[in-house]
């Protein structure tokens, strides 16, 4: 399920720690919408997997110290979720949120229109896909409790990320778990960018993929997003 989200601003600057922003927009009316699924997915024993993930359009923005510039005070929230019934939950919550005002800190945001959109359907066992969020590859040290970033421009980052990536494929389809051994992934025109996360910096890498695997493997990554952090802004994909 595909959707995109029109918001409107009352101030044409928003922080530039903007995942954070319209995150918690997601998580406000949700939470109004179906208290149980909250609690499931944001509560603070919650450790599923939330296969959804979303970018954002802010039009002709201007990206400076701690702000984002957003002239025209609109943004666009794209979501997609491989999951139908989230994602149908997500939807009718946002629905209910139409036309009523959510504010944050002194940012205030309401939701103007909401439009489905149509998916590509994947029926070969190769893909390509454009980054509509920057992709993260993160490593997690235990022992440290640190998170390391890594870019795909580095051998490291591209063996990581493939690594990482087939982990998240097998915890949510375990039957995927040999087929996920044999996927190829090839990138291209990488860019590096460094995007304000909560308060830190996460190197994140805004790229074209050429990805090879069965395809109900590509499905689920173009609808679920692919990489570290998806369900907080990044690693949404569409195909080229």
């Amino acid at each position: 399920m595909r959707f995109t989200v029109t918001i409107q601003l009352n101030q044409s600057e928003i922080p530039k720690d903007r995942s954070r922003v319209f995150l918690s927009l997601i998580k406000f009316w949700l939470e109004k919408e179906n208290l149980e699924l909250f609690h499931k997915l944001y509560g603070s024993k919650a450790t599923i997997r939330k296969d959804f993930t979303y970018s954002l359009f802010l039009g002709d923005c201007k990206f400076k110290r701690e702000i984002i510039e957003i002239p025209d005070k609109q943004a666009f929230l794209n979501l997609s979720s491989y999951d139908l019934g989230l994602g149908i939950h997500i939807y009718n919550a946002l629905l209910k949120g139409k036309g009523h005002i959510y504010s944050y800190k002194d940012l205030s945001m309401c939701i103007r229109d909401i439009q489905l959109q149509k998916e590509k359907l994947i029926s070969t066992d190769v893909a390509f896909f454009q980054t509509m969020s920057p992709c993260v590859v993160r490593e997690h040290h235990e022992e440290t409790n640190r998170d390391w970033f890594y870019s795909l421009s580095e051998e490291k980052g591209r063996k990581l990320f493939l690594q990482n990536v087939q982990i998240q494929v097998v915890e949510t389809l375990p039957e995927a778990r040999e087929d996920a051994q044999e996927m190829e992934i090839e990138v291209f025109k990488n860019k590096e960018v460094k995007v304000k996360h909560y308060g830190i910096e996460v190197l994140a890498n805004i790229c074209e993929l050429e990805i090879k695997a069965k395809p109900y493997i590509l499905d689920y990554l173009y609808k679920a997003g692919i990489g570290s952090l998806k369900s907080t802004g990044f690693g949404m994909l569409k195909v080229r």
